[in-house]
């Protein structure tokens, strides 16, 4: 009888352990990944899960069917995704109007490597 309650509780421990380890972490990740998908903006940058990186142009949210995102890709070269194909937010553009009070206040704004010119 306590060989049975023995076996019971290491099932246990293992079903807990499993979840606590494994698959909470991945669960909470989904979790964070959905919310950041719905909280995309016009001016975003996103990575899909094929692996463009695109800037997120318009939204468009159907009546019936799921939620597709615009993005450009490439100077005027759109591609159509669903918001389960956008894997994760690089960045957000900045309003323009926090830029602006940043360079009267004399602090510098960053560059990214794209937007800086070549010489």
């Amino acid at each position: 009888m306590a060989t049975m309650w023995g076996v019971i509780f290491y099932t246990l421990l293992v079903v807990g352990a499993f979840y606590f380890i494994l698959l909470q972490p991945v669960l909470k990740q989904q979790k964070q990944q959905k919310q950041a998908v719905r909280e995309l903006q016009i001016g975003d940058e996103v990575v899909t899960t094929g692996g463009l990186i695109g800037e997120v142009i318009e939204v468009v949210t159907p009546v019936d069917g799921p939620t597709e995102i615009i993005l450009e890709i490439a100077p005027s070269v759109r591609v159509r995704t669903v918001t389960e194909g956008i894997q994760r937010r690089l960045s957000t553009l900045e309003p323009e109007d926090e830029v602006e009070e940043e360079l009267a206040e004399g602090g510098e704004v960053h560059e990214t490597p794209a937007e800086s010119k070549v010489s």
